[in-house]
Formats: C-alpha cells, sequence, structure tokens
C-alpha cells in the first residue's frame, strides 16, 4: 500500500515538521452509526532550509545554506517522497486497505495528491459503531517500523465513546503533530529549538462533531448549529497544560 503510505513516510522521517493541517470530522446519528473524515495535508517545503542548516553544521560548517546547498536538500526530499511508487496504484491500495478496515467501518470515499513536496490524504468513512473509528490503522508502506508514530498512523486515536446511561461521552486528545518532532530536537542549542517550532508556523489541527442530540456540557472553541468545533494552532497547542491535554476534546450529550 505504497500510495496510502506516502504521507506517513514523510510525517514520520526523522525530526519531520512542516506545514501541517489536520482535520477530524464526526457527523452522528441517534444510534451512534454515522460518517466521519479524515484530511490530512503536509507542506514540507518548510523543511528543506532547516535540512540544508543541519547538514552544514554536521560538516563543521558556519553560517546560513548556500543556493546550491539548498537545492540539494530539496532534490533529495523530493527523491525520497518519490518512493511512495505512482498515483496509478491508488485504485489497488484503497482495495488493499479497505480489507484492513474493523468490522463495520467502510471507506466511502478517498484520494491523495502531490504536489512537489506538498501531500494531502482526504479521507471519508462510513461506521455502524462511533468507537470503532480508533481501530483504523493506516498503512505504513516501506516506512521504518522503529519511526516515531505520527497522526495519520491512528487517525482517530484515543477517541472514546462513553455510555452514562442517561448521556453520552465523547472524548479525544488533539492531533499533535509537533510532539515527537519537540522529542527529536537536539539538545542545549535555543536557536535550532526555535527554528524548528517555526517550521509549525502554519500548523492547525482542528475537529469538528455534528450530532442531533441536546448537549450537556461540552469545551468547543466554537459551535455553528449542532456543530461543535476545536481548533488549535502552533501557539494554543505549545500552551496546552498536561491537564488540558489529558482532558483534550470533551462533549457529553443527552441520549
Amino acid at each position: 500500500m505504497r500510495k496510502l503510505a506516502v504521507v506517513v513516510l514523510l510525517a514520520s522521517a526523522p525530526l519531520a515538521a512542516g506545514c501541517f493541517d489536520i482535520e477530524q470530522t464526526l457527523t452522528l446519528e441517534r444510534n451512534l452509526s454515522g460518517k466521519a473524515g479524515f484530511t490530512m495535508k503536509v507542506d514540507m517545503e518548510p523543511m528543506v532550509a532547516f535540512a540544508a542548516q543541519m547538514t552544514r553544521a554536521m560538516a563543521g560548517k558556519e553560517g546560513p545554506p548556500t543556493a546550491a546547498e539548498l537545492a540539494e536538500a530539496r532534490k533529495e526530499m523530493l527523491e525520497s517522497s518519490k518512493k511512495s511508487g505512482p498515483a496509478t496504484d491508488f485504485a489497488k491500495d484503497r482495495k488493499e486497505f479497505e480489507q484492513t478496515l474493523p468490522r463495520g467501518v467502510t471507506l466511502l470515499d478517498a484520494s491523495v495528491k502531490e504536489n512537489g513536496l506538498a501531500v494531502a490524504v482526504d479521507m471519508l468513512f462510513g461506521f455502524d459503531q462511533l468507537s470503532k473509528l480508533a481501530e483504523i490503522k493506516m498503512p505504513k508502506g516501506d516506512a521504518d517500523p522503529s519511526d516515531p508514530a505520527n497522526p495519520v498512523d491512528t487517525p482517530f486515536a484515543g477517541l472514546k465513546v462513553t455510555d452514562e446511561g442517561a448521556t453520552i461521552l465523547v472524548t479525544s486528545p488533539p492531533q499533535n503533530p509537533m510532539a515527537d518532532a519537540k522529542e527529536q530536537m537536539p539538545g542545549g542549542d535555543p536557536a535550532m529549538a526555535k527554528q524548528m517550532l517555526d517550521l509549525f508556523k502554519g500548523l492547525r489541527v482542528a475537529f469538528k462533531i455534528t450530532a442531533p442530540f441536546a448537549i450537556v456540557e461540552q469545551n468547543a472553541h466554537r459551535r455553528e448549529g449542532n456543530t461543535l468545533i476545536w481548533e488549535f494552532d502552533v501557539n494554543s497547542l505549545s500552551k496546552l497544560t498536561p491537564a488540558q491535554l489529558e482532558a483534550g476534546i470533551r462533549v457529553k450529550y443527552r441520549k
């Protein structure tokens, strides 16, 4: 499943960063069946200068990378991304991926688009039980199993549904593509650490849930009709305390 793994390969590279736009959407019916969307866009172009700078540092060179060094870094990243295979493999890859889905979950639509170092994956699932979404596992393709986890491995990781009798509690941690990059950042170099965080300036993480139930409590950032919306950027994600991260996305509905 090389084509469907293209975003995984890019996002799981050591010290990977770039412009991430991740959106999860849930549309529920009263029996907790429904549809779930997952969209992830990754633009690795901001990583070119960082990769070239690291290459210079490892060679003992000082100062900013030259135009030639930037071009070489971009060339290497493009060659790495091309290993994911041609777009014509997508139909076959989709069929193989569908066979791995949990029983009761179907892939209604899917697309993968590439443009240079930018990749976008868009998927729409149908499900008979909301809790089954957490079981979806994305293909790893040729990714090294020792590579750190990344958001696309399990697009609804941590999603929990708790039946409390009269109410239903839905919780999920916010996706955080910065987490693994921070753990891999070289220590003792504030300038490099700042540069790494600057690579995430365009980060956007959103979670939307639409349901026909009355809301008992919720911690969404805003509400539009029956839709609750959580939306994070690099600053708001960085400021979340451990307790806030643990609480994550939370809404309680009355049955």
